[in-house]
């Protein structure tokens, strides 16, 4: 009990942890007796002067009278004071008991042997591990047996060894003054330790079980979300923070930096202990770019992203491995901490399906070594993709598209010029047809046919419908290069308006001259697009489509389908509608097929000056991605898709069927079984008995198209099939997740950042120790008012008492009666 408790208890005040008295204010509760209070104050003072000076003033010194009659004035005074009842009234600052919580990185990150070579990591490696003082600070000298034994600690025993710690009493020193709950996170929050986190002892012994059994394993670390999603779980209860102890990997869900301002609006501080070092040494292959499909004796193009941490002035060598041959390496010199991007073309002889990998061998001396590696499947082949471009007139567009698509070995390329002569087909070798395919059979031996700016009346009628059934349900596909006079202008009414991406305007379509040259704009999906990607990097991609020269004719059309995508837009904002920006270009399946719609006759323009290497590149991807489908052989009834050919364990798979029957019209069932089976990384043939069902549901207004889902639990090569067509299978890969060995730097600036923009603090072990003394000065002070009845405490009685005997014993010293 401190003397501010005491001292409300004389007063008549009873309170529990009363804290600090910040003042005090004298007030009477009878205020209106004051004026015969003073007359009665005034007569008791004459009595006590003529008992003192006139009738005892021969019996004791003038010294004494003046003592005996202050003591007498007093003691009647204070008894007239109790007529005016006086009120004291306190004003106490005290604290209310609330709740810490305790937010511990529980990500695979966490696991991490940082080496250690630089003498501040080693010494804060030496205190977690107890071989040093956290109080003493990083100048505490460290022999070279314990430097060796702390150079790979991993960042769980560090944090562990913090938590644990009697030198600071981390967890005490929190359960003495806060309710203390413990929670981890990953990719999710998990409550790991309640009841004041210290099971059951006393504050002063409290060292929870749950420190010794943390196992840190998620692949993902969603620091954000973990942060917003204990503030809303604890929302409307007294806060007096959240103590964050993690290494600053962020790799999945709400910002961080987000989640900090958010946790500032609530007055919730994050107090942030980071744990590892700032800048490991690492080298980090993260992403491998190319085609899933390549063809045999064609050089294919494969870019990788790769990145040395803290590796400044070393050399690694890369390495591209087809299957277990390593087909391309190259020596990399690393100049900083910026990411490379390393070309690494090679040519595949061999047909077949492999697995690409690109990789680096670890080095002894790297914080993580699981992240040296990247692959994907690729699919060798070694047939030509056959397309059939369509023209009225050898115009520029048509003459610089033959070129690239002749000069394309991937390519066996077949023209037709509805105002050509027809003996341009006669000579040995020559690309062109002397008329447009005639009958079905001639359409169909093709992959791709390219419409460039043609009418119903160059290609026929019965053709057009041909074309319509080529793509619907045999799964070929359908170029739209838009022209001035025809295409797609002439097209209305007919089957191939229904093949393409974009709606028509009312009336003409066509320019009645030259335009205002515009510019264009990948959107969002034509930035993510394989067939418009014209380099690795998605910032050099967008700087390339912007550098093109601008377009000085675009086709005027309404808007998209509800079904196509737009991948390019026109610039120019007035020529757009309420729906947007007109579309350049757009696709869109139809039936089994793709139709792709060029909206202008100008990309010829875009060979100009150092561009001229990307217009071949453009129009190779383009055709490439969309023969492809035809050339290997999918079921003409069946066609099964995902967003991407590989996933992460634990990552959720969303499947597309788009299913016909034995006549091609579209299913019509509320629902279709499927299943898939995993063949295990080690390409073994999975049991029949390990096949798991999946229900594909229809999709709303899209007839014959299903949609299922469900979540990767393995890796592997995994096979889907339909119960109406189990003969065609789609495969897809999966693998562990390696989203924790990313990054694997402690992310300083980050966790400054969060600390700052909350109002907490930002800690390493050399500064932990200041940790509760900062939490105890940010605790908020609760001010409460308390009166007190002066005239009926314990307090009063007292001084009434005091001042009674007082002048009792003097008058027995001075023998008064």
């Amino acid at each position: 009990m401190n003397f501010t408790e005491i001292f409300l208890r004389l007063c008549g005040v009873k309170m529990d942890n009363a804290g600090h008295l910040a003042g005090a204010r004298l007030a009477l509760r009878n205020s209106d007796a004051i004026g015969w209070v003073i007359v009665a104050g005034l007569a008791v003072l004459a009595l006590t002067w003529w008992s003192y000076w006139r009738v005892a003033r021969e019996l004791t010194s003038q010294r004494m009278r003046w003592v005996l009659s202050g003591l007498r004035a007093l003691l009647f005074l204070l008894l007239l004071l109790i007529l005016l009842r006086p009120v004291l009234a306190f004003t106490v600052e005290g604290t209310i008991r609330r709740q810490l919580l305790i937010l511990v990185d529980a990500s695979a990150s966490m696991k991490i042997q940082d080496p250690r070579f630089d003498p501040a990591d080693l010494a804060r490696a030496a205190m977690g591990k107890g071989l040093l003082d956290f109080r003493k600070g990083l100048q505490q000298p460290l022999d070279g047996n314990h430097a060796a034994s702390v150079k790979l600690v991993p960042r769980v025993e560090l944090l562990q060894g913090a938590l644990k710690s009697d030198e600071i009493g981390l967890i005490p020193k929190f359960a003495k003054e806060y309710d203390v709950s413990a929670f981890s996170f990953g990719q999710g929050l998990a409550e790991i330790g309640g009841a004041n986190a210290t099971d059951g002892k006393k504050p002063a012994e409290a060292i929870p079980g749950w420190i010794d059994q943390l196992d840190p394993k998620s692949q993902s670390t969603a620091i954000g979300d973990a942060v917003r999603e204990l503030l809303e779980r604890k929302r409307g209860q007294p806060l007096a923070g959240i103590f964050l102890a993690t290494d600053g990997a962020n790799n999945t869900g709400t910002g961080p930096l987000e989640a900090a301002r958010l946790a500032r609006a609530e007055g919730v501080p994050l107090y942030i202990y980071g744990v590892g070092i700032t800048s490991p040494r690492d080298i980090i292959v993260a992403n491998l770019f190319t085609q899933e499909v390549a063809f045999a004796n064609d050089e294919l193009p494969v870019t990788v992203r790769v990145r040395g941490q803290g590796l400044r002035g070393e050399t690694a060598t890369i390495k591209l491995k087809l299957g277990e041959e390593v087909v391309a390496t190259k020596d990399l010199a690393f100049t900083g901490d910026e990411e490379m991007t390393v070309a690494l073309p090679f040519t595949p002889k061999q047909v077949g399906e492999y697995e690409l990998r690109a990789s680096i061998d670890p080095r002894e001396d790297e914080a993580a070594k699981d992240n040296n590696a990247v692959s994907q499947r690729l699919k060798v082949i070694d047939s030509k993709i056959k397309v059939l471009f369509a023209d009225a007139s050898p115009r520029w567009e048509f003459r610089y598209l033959q070129s690239v698509l002749m000069r394309d070995r991937r390519i066996a390329l077949k023209c037709w010029l509805g105002e050509g002569d027809p003996s341009i087909a006669d000579g040995q070798d020559s690309p062109y047809i002397k008329t447009f395919p005639q009958t079905k059979d001639e359409l169909f031996k093709y992959d791709l046919v390219i419409l460039g700016d043609v009418g119903p009346k160059d290609i026929g009628t019965a053709q057009m419908e041909w074309l319509g059934e080529f793509v619907s349900k045999f799964g070929g596909s359908c170029l739209f290069v838009t022209g001035q006079r025809s295409n797609p202008s002439s097209f209305r009414g007919t089957e191939l308006e229904k093949m393409l991406p974009v709606e028509l305007n009312e009336g003409v379509a066509r320019s009645a001259g030259p335009e205002r040259p515009t510019t264009v704009e990948l959107t969002p999906l034509g930035r993510t697009s394989p067939m418009l990607r014209l380099s690795a990097k998605d910032e050099e991609n967008a700087t390339i489509w912007k550098r093109f020269p601008r377009l000085y004719w675009v086709a005027r059309v309404s808007r998209a389908k509800a079904a196509a995508q737009v991948l390019v837009q026109d610039g120019d904002a007035t020529k757009g509608s309420r729906y947007g920006k007109m579309p350049i270009v757009a696709q869109q399946q139809y039936g089994l097929g793709q139709v792709l719609y060029v909206g202008t006759d100008n990309t010829w323009r875009w060979r100009r000056n150092s561009d001229e290497r990307f217009y071949p590149i453009l129009w190779g991807q383009i055709a490439q991605k969309l023969g492809l489908a035809h050339l290997l052989g999918g079921s003409k009834r069946t066609q099964i898709s995902t967003d991407k050919q590989s996933y992460s364990v634990g990552e959720r798979v969303t499947i597309y069927a788009r299913l016909y029957s034995a006549d091609f019209t579209p299913l019509k069932d509320v629902s279709v079984e499927g299943s898939y089976v995993v063949k295990a990384v080690d390409g073994a043939a999975p049991p029949e008995s390990s096949r798991q069902g999946v229900t594909l549901r229809a999709v709303p207004d899209q007839p014959g198209m299903y949609r299922g889902d469900f979540t990767v639990l393995a890796p592997g090569l995994h096979q889907f099939s339909v119960k109406s067509d189990a003969a065609t299978i789609f495969e897809f890969s999966a693998t562990e997740a390696s989203f924790e060995f990313g990054e694997t730097a402690m992310n300083e600036s980050l966790l400054k950042q969060m600390a700052e923009i909350s109002g907490g603090g930002f800690y390493r072990e050399e500064t932990l120790a200041k940790l509760p003394e900062a939490l105890s000065a940010k605790s908020e002070r609760v001010a409460s008012v308390i009166d007190a009845e002066l005239w009926a405490s314990p307090l009063y009685f007292l001084l009434l008492l005091t001042v009674a005997t007082v002048e009792w014993a003097l008058r027995k010293r001075v023998q008064l009666k």
